[in-house]
């Protein structure tokens, strides 16, 4: 025998399952939304380690192209890039036909979002070889950073070499 009260039971157990199937969709479509916001940030911030990196590069390969500022007799001035004028250590080699400069750079930030700790940041090392030879060789490493923070979780590295 079928009454109302045995129809009612079973609509009860229909609305609770489509309703735990709705629950259950909703919560996996907002996780996949979390991990690729996650996979976005995380992106955009190798993006900006690597444009510090390559822009700091491209600023000693400047220098040392136009400027001759690396591996000369003279004391370096310091690196001008983006505005802003960096230091440069150098190491003396083992003769004067061998040197090993170095500078870092913090590029400024677009965005106001906490000083120069959270802003792109690059350091340079130029090895000069066998200066003023046929067999002469620079190599200029690059590393970026997406922030200068160390202690940073979100710290993300980048770096390109050039060798000639």
């Amino acid at each position: 025998m079928n009454t109302t009260e045995d129809k009612k039971g079973f609509v009860i157990l229909v609305a609770v399952l489509v309703a735990t199937l709705v629950v259950s969709i909703g919560a996996f479509i907002a996780l996949i939304a979390v991990k690729e916001l996650e996979l976005s940030s995380s992106g955009r911030e190798s993006q900006d380690a690597f444009y510090a990196a390559d822009s700091a590069l491209e600023c000693a390969l400047f220098h040392d192209f136009r400027v001759e500022q690396f591996g000369s007799t003279g004391t370096p001035v310091g690196v001008r890039c983006e505005g802003v004028t960096s230091a440069i250590t150098v190491e003396p080699g083992s003769d004067t036909n061998n040197s090993t400069s170095y500078f870092e750079i913090s590029f400024p930030n677009t965005e106001d979002t906490g000083g120069v700790e959270q802003a792109p940041y690059a350091r340079v090392r130029v090895i000069k070889s066998d200066i003023g030879t046929i067999n002469d060789k620079t190599i200029i490493e690059a590393q970026g950073y997406n922030i200068k923070d160390t202690t940073a979780q979100n710290r993300v590295q980048r770096a390109l070499q050039v060798v000639y």
